[in-house]
């Protein structure tokens, strides 16, 4: 049990010491979701714009996933899920994980 007497100051150092021990956690899930699921990485990096965006989705708890994470759903073994859920992809069409489609500029 932590002291009473903690003053403010440690406070935010604590708070911060754990947010940052946070963020590494999830960019190295991040990390091995690109070694294990290159593909939908990259898609999903494609589809929200940066790395930390993409790692913080795959932490969120989503009301489509029934209040899971996409990666609890991926350890359940329904990678299907997360595709169809992707920001960016029209919902309840998986899309097509070989041809990604390119963006004309």
């Amino acid at each position: 049990m932590r002291k009473s007497t903690m003053n403010f100051g440690e406070v935010a150092r604590e708070i911060a010491r754990i947010n940052s021990q946070r963020d590494q956690i999830v960019l190295d899930a991040f990390s091995t979701l690109e070694c294990r699921h290159a593909t939908l990485a990259q898609t999903l990096l494609d589809n929200v714009g940066n790395r930390q965006r993409a790692a913080y989705w795959m932490c969120t708890h989503q009301k489509a996933f029934e209040g899971r994470t996409a990666y609890e759903v991926l350890a359940d073994g329904d990678e299907d899920q997360v595709w169809e859920r992707i920001p960016g992809n029209p919902e309840g069409e998986p899309m097509n994980r070989l041809e990604r489609p390119r963006m004309a500029y």
